[in-house]
C-alpha cells in the first residue's frame, strides 16, 4: 500500500498535492499530521465525505511499502509517517518546489521543481496522462493550492507552468467563487487585535537601500492563525520585506515575506534552522532573547543582501554635451534632434552646468533665445560617482529633485544618469521588451461599416472632405475614437481628421464649402470647423447647439518633463497615431476616393478591440501623461474591456513614481468630471481603488460597499427626476456622484479638495453647501409634525443637486415623499399680489415687503390661503 503524506499545519497547497498525488498513485491513503490552518479545516469538514484523510493517532503503517512525500522534504514535519523512514523497505518518493537543504530527507525518488506552488509539479505529471480524469471539486482544491501558495498568481515566485495550470483547473470546472470564500476569510477578533498590535510594533530597516519591516509580538495564549496574520500585516501595510518575531514562551517563532529577487528569505532562516522558499520561509528559535536575535537577523540581512546596482551600470555615455557659448536657439534644435529633455554643459571640456528644455523654454519666452546657454544654464551642480549605489541616486534625485545626474572620474565626465535610467532599471522587469504590436499595418477596408454604422449626413461630410483632400493634393483620414466607436458600432459624433499637410489651410477651405465658422489654433497647427447641425441628424446627449468638426496637421509630440504638457512638431500619420494614448485609439480610416475606408492600423488596435483590450503604444506614456491612467480606467470599463497586464503594470510604476503629483490639478479634475459622466461610474471608481488612484484626489476617500450603495441611490433618484412630469431644470448628475465620492470627508477636507482642482464657482458653491447642510436637513425633513411651509423653506435655498443627493440618502419613507411632493407640488405654487398690491394698501416699499409675502406664499403652499381675494384679505388682517 502507499501513503502519502504532506506537512503539519497543512495549508491548502499541501492538502491539494494530496489530492493531486492520489491520482498519480490511486491505491494510497492520504495522511496530513498535525493541526492545519483553519481554513483548511473548515474546508476538510465539507468534503470528508468525498476526499477520505487519515487521522494520526489511527493511522495503520504496518502495510506501506511506498511512502509518498508531498509540499516538504523535512523529517520533523510529516509526523508518525517519519517512522517508515528507518524502515529500508519502504520506497519514498518526494514532489516539492521548496529548495533542497542538506538535512532534506533521502528519497528514492525525487521531484522538484522551482514554481509557485506543488500542486502545478503534480498536475503537470497528470495532463501528461491525458487518460486522468479531474472532477470539478478536485480541480477546485487543486486550484486552491495554487492561488494561496502565489497569492493570486501576484507573487514573484509564480511560474508559468503555476499560470498553465489555473488555465487547466478552470477548464476543468474549478469554483473561483469557492476560492475567494476560502482564501479570502475575515480574521477573528482574536486575530484582528493581534495584528493592530504587530502594525504598532513595526519598525522599518533601511539595508542597502532596501526596506525592511520588523514586527515584533508576545503570544500569551492561542490567537489564531500566525500565518494568516503575517499575510493581512503584509497586504495592509505592502511592505517588500517583512520578518515577524513571535515571542512564545522562551522560544521564538520567526515567518518571513518577501517580495522582492534581491531578498530570499529562505537563505536568511537557514541559518537559523529555518527554511521554505525565496520569498516565504519560517524557523523557530529556542531560548533566544528578542533583541539579540533581532540584530543577529539584521547581521544576517546585511550579509545577503548586496548591491549590484551602481552608476556605472545604468549610466548613458558617451555624454551629449551643449558648449557654454551655444546660443540658446541651437540648444533647442541639438536636445529635440537627439530627443533629450536635458544635457550637461561645458567649457572647455570642464562641467559648468547643467541646461533643460525648461530652461530653454524660459529663454525663448523673454526673447533672448540669441543669447548664450551660459547664462540660463543651472550652475547648482550634484554629480555622483562611477560607484554610487543605485539606493543613493534614487535618494540624491529625490530630495534634490534632480532629473539627471553627471557622473564624474577624475574630474572627467564620464556617463550621466538620468530618471529614465533608474525607473528602468528599478522595475526591469516591466521595461522588457515586448512583441505586442504588428511589424506591418492592417489593410482592412471598412467602408461598408461605415455604410452600416454612420449616419449618412456624417457619412456624406466624410467624403466632401476626402475629395477636397485631393484636389488640394492632400491625404486626409479620420482618426482616433471615431474610428474606435466606429469599429465597435457606436454612434460617436466627435469628428476628428488627421491631414499630411496645412491643417488651418484646409480647414479654411472647408468652412467655405459647408458655410461654416472656423476657429484657428496656430500654436498646434490646428482648426475647427463650427457648422449648424446637419438636417435630420440627431443630437447626442451633451451636445452642444453646434456640429463640430476638428483637423489637426498629422504631428509627433514631446513632453519637455514628465506630466507637462506636449511641445508639437508635424511629422507623418505614423508618429502622429503613435503619440495617442492607446492602441484602439491608434487607429485611422482614409478619406481620400481612390483609398476611401482603408483601415490604417500600425499598432495592433483593430485585434485588441477584438480581443477586449486596453493597450498602451509606449513604456513612457503614463510618464509622459499620467492623466492616461484615468483614461484606461475609464475606456475599460466603458466598453467591459480589460487592462492589458504589461499596461496594468506601467499604471502601477508611474503611480508609485508619484506622476500625478506632477500633474496640473486642472487636468485630474477633468478627468475626474469625464469619468463621473460614465454611464456606470462606479465600475471605474473602484477600478481606481484597485489601482490606488483615489489618494491622489484627496488621501481620506475611501470606497466601501456603502460607497457603491449610495452611487446606485443616485443614479435611481436622477432616473426618477428626469422621467417626472415636474422637471423643470438642468441637473448635473456627476456633481451628485462627486458629492457620494467625498462623502465622507468632513468640511475643511471638502473645500481643499474644491482649491486643490479649481472646480468652477456654481460647482463649488453647491459641494459645499451640500456638505454643509445635508446631514442637518435629513434630520427636520423625517418629523411628522414639519408642515408643508416647513418643507418649502428647508428645500426651496438648495439647489436641485441638492435636493436629489438628499434625497438619495434618505433613509425615512416620509422624507422622500416630502421631497416628492417639493417637486410636484410645493414649488409650483405662486401668488397673485405683488408689491404694486401692498403699495395700494397703503405700506412703505422696504424688506416688510418679501417678509410679508413670504408669510402668504407659506400659508398658500399650507392651503390656508387659496384664490388672489385670500391673499389680499390676508394682508389686511396683518396690517
Amino acid at each position: 500500500m502507499d501513503l502519502i503524506v504532506g506537512h503539519n499545519n497543512a495549508d491548502f497547497d499541501a492538502f491539494s498535492s494530496l489530492v493531486a498525488a492520489k491520482k498519480i498513485y490511486p491505491n494510497s491513503k492520504l495522511l496530513l499530521p498535525g493541526s492545519h490552518e483553519r481554513s483548511v479545516r473548515e474546508f476538510l469538514s465539507l468534503v470528508k465525505d468525498k476526499i477520505k484523510i487519515e487521522k494520526e493517532r489511527t493511522c495503520d503503517l504496518s502495510d506501506v511499502k511506498r511512502l509518498v512525500i508531498v509540499d516538504t522534504r523535512h523529517k520533523s514535519r510529516i509526523g508518525i509517517a517519519a517512522k517508515l523512514l528507518d524502515d529500508p523497505s519502504v520506497e519514498v518518493h518526494i514532489y516539492d518546489h521548496h529548495p533542497r537543504t542538506p538535512h532534506d530527507i533521502k528519497p528514492d525518488k525525487d521531484i522538484f521543481q522551482e514554481v509557485g506552488a506543488t500542486v502545478s509539479i503534480l498536475i503537470d505529471i497528470l495532463r501528461k496522462r491525458k487518460s486522468v480524469k479531474v472532477t470539478p471539486l478536485e480541480a477546485t482544491i487543486m486550484l486552491l493550492g495554487i492561488y494561496e501558495e502565489t497569492g493570486s498568481l501576484t507573487y514573484r515566485t509564480t511560474t508559468k507552468l503555476d499560470v498553465d495550470t489555473v488555465s487547466f483547473l478552470l477548464s476543468r470546472g474549478a469554483n473561483l467563487s469557492a476560492i475567494s470564500s476560502y482564501l479570502n476569510r475575515e480574521l477573528t477578533p482574536e486575530e484582528l487585535t493581534f495584528l493592530t498590535a504587530l502594525i504598532s510594533s513595526t519598525k522599518v530597516v533601511i539595508v542597502n537601500g532596501i526596506n525592511v519591516a520588523v514586527a515584533t509580538g508576545t503570544i500569551k495564549r492561542f490567537i489564531g492563525e500566525l500565518g494568516a496574520i503575517v499575510r493581512k500585516l503584509q497586504d495592509v501595510e505592502n511592505f517588500p520585506v517583512l520578518f515577524v518575531l513571535f515571542k512564545i514562551g522562551d522560544s521564538i517563532r520567526v515567518i518571513a515575506r518577501s517580495r522582492l529577487k534581491e531578498v530570499d528569505v529562505n537563505k536568511i532562516l537557514k541559518r537559523f534552522g529555518g527554511g521554505g522558499h525565496r520569498s516565504a520561509a519560517s524557523a523557530k528559535v529556542g531560548r533566544e532573547d528578542a533583541d539579540n536575535f533581532e540584530e543577529k537577523l539584521l547581521n544576517a540581512l546585511r550579509s545577503q543582501i548586496k548591491v549590484k546596482i551602481f552608476a556605472r551600470d545604468i549610466m548613458d555615455f558617451p555624454v551629449k554635451v551643449i558648449a557654454d557659448d551655444k546660443k540658446i536657439i541651437e540648444a533647442k534644435k541639438i536636445l529635440e534632434r537627439l530627443h533629450l529633455k536635458g544635457a550637461p554643459v561645458v567649457k572647455k571640456n570642464k562641467l559648468v552646468g547643467i541646461i533643460t528644455l525648461g530652461d530653454i523654454k524660459k529663454a525663448i519666452l523673454r526673447r533672448y533665445g540669441h543669447a548664450p546657454v551660459k547664462g540660463y544654464m543651472s550652475r547648482a551642480l550634484v554629480t555622483i560617482k562611477p560607484d554610487t549605489p543605485l539606493h543613493m541616486i534614487q535618494k540624491i534625485m529625490f530630495e534634490k529633485n534632480i532629473g539627471r545626474l553627471p557622473v564624474m572620474k577624475n574630474k572627467k565626465l564620464t556617463g550621466i544618469v538620468t530618471r529614465t535610467s533608474v525607473l528602468k532599471s528599478v522595475h526591469r522587469d516591466i521595461f522588457k521588451k515586448h512583441t505586442y504590436f504588428k511589424k506591418k499595418q492592417a489593410r482592412l477596408n471598412i467602408s461598408t461599416k461605415m455604410k452600416q454604422v454612420l449616419p449618412k449626413q456624417i457619412l456624406e461630410m466624410l467624403h466632401v472632405i476626402g475629395k477636397n483632400a485631393d484636389c488640394e493634393g492632400l491625404r486626409a483620414f479620420v482618426v482616433g475614437g471615431f474610428v474606435r466607436d466606429m469599429l465597435l458600432g457606436v454612434k460617436n459624433l466627435d469628428v476628428d481628421i488627421a491631414v499630411e499637410g496645412d491643417a488651418i489651410s484646409f480647414g479654411r477651405h472647408l468652412a467655405r464649402i459647408f458655410g461654416g465658422s472656423l476657429v484657428v489654433y496656430k500654436k498646434f497647427g490646428t482648426s475647427s470647423i463650427v457648422i449648424d447641425w446637419p438636417k435630420g441628424l440627431r443630437k447626442s446627449p451633451g451636445s452642444g447647439p453646434k456640429f463640430k468638426i476638428d483637423f489637426a496637421a498629422a504631428r509627433k509630440e514631446s513632453y519637455e518633463k514628465p506630466a507637462a504638457l506636449p511641445t508639437v512638431r508635424f511629422s507623418s500619420l505614423k508618429n502622429d497615431l503613435q503619440r495617442r494614448d492607446f492602441t484602439i485609439n491608434a487607429m485611422a480610416a482614409s478619406l481620400n476616393k481612390q483609398s476611401f475606408g482603408q483601415l490604417i492600423d500600425f499598432f495592433g488596435g483593430e485585434k485588441d478591440l477584438e480581443n477586449k483590450v486596453i493597450r498602451v503604444l509606449h513604456d513612457g506614456s503614463f510618464i509622459d501623461d499620467p492623466t492616461r491612467i484615468f483614461r484606461a480606467v475609464r475606456f475599460e470599463q466603458r466598453f467591459g474591456f480589460r487592462i492589458d497586464k504589461y499596461t496594468e503594470d506601467l499604471i502601477k510604476t508611474a503611480i508609485r513614481e508619484g506622476m500625478f503629483s506632477r500633474t496640473q490639478n486642472h487636468r485630474i479634475r477633468d478627468e475626474v468630471i469625464l469619468m463621473l459622466k460614465e454611464p456606470e461610474p462606479m465600475k471605474a471608481i473602484s477600478r481606481m481603488k484597485e489601482l490606488h488612484e483615489l489618494r491622489f484626489i484627496h488621501k481620506k476617500i475611501f470606497v466601501r460597499k456603502s460607497t457603491a450603495v449610495l452611487f446606485m441611490k443616485i443614479k435611481n433618484t436622477f432616473s426618477w427626476y428626469t422621467k417626472s412630469v415636474f422637471r423643470r431644470r438642468h441637473v448635473d448628475l456627476w456633481v451628485m456622484y462627486l458629492a457620494a465620492l467625498l462623502d465622507k470627508l468632513d468640511f475643511t477636507e471638502t473645500k481643499s479638495v474644491c482649491d486643490k482642482f479649481a472646480f468652477r464657482r456654481s460647482v463649488r458653491i453647491r459641494l459645499l453647501s451640500c456638505k454643509k447642510r445635508c446631514e442637518k436637513i435629513l434630520r427636520p425633513l423625517s418629523s411628522k409634525k414639519l408642515s408643508a411651509s416647513g418643507v418649502y423653506s428647508i428645500l426651496e435655498p438648495l439647489s436641485f443637486e441638492e435636493i436629489l443627493f438628499i434625497r438619495s440618502k434618505a433613509k425615512s419613507r416620509l422624507t422622500v415623499k416630502r421631497i416628492t411632493d417639493f417637486f410636484a407640488e410645493y414649488n409650483k405654487v405662486k401668488i397673485k399680489i405683488g408689491g404694486h398690491d401692498l403699495k395700494k394698501l397703503g405700506l412703505k416699499p422696504g424688506p416688510v415687503y418679501k417678509k410679508i409675502l413670504d408669510e402668504i406664499l407659506h400659508k398658500k403652499i399650507d392651503g390656508d390661503i387659496k384664490t388672489k381675494k385670500d391673499e389680499l384679505m390676508y394682508v389686511k388682517k396683518m396690517l
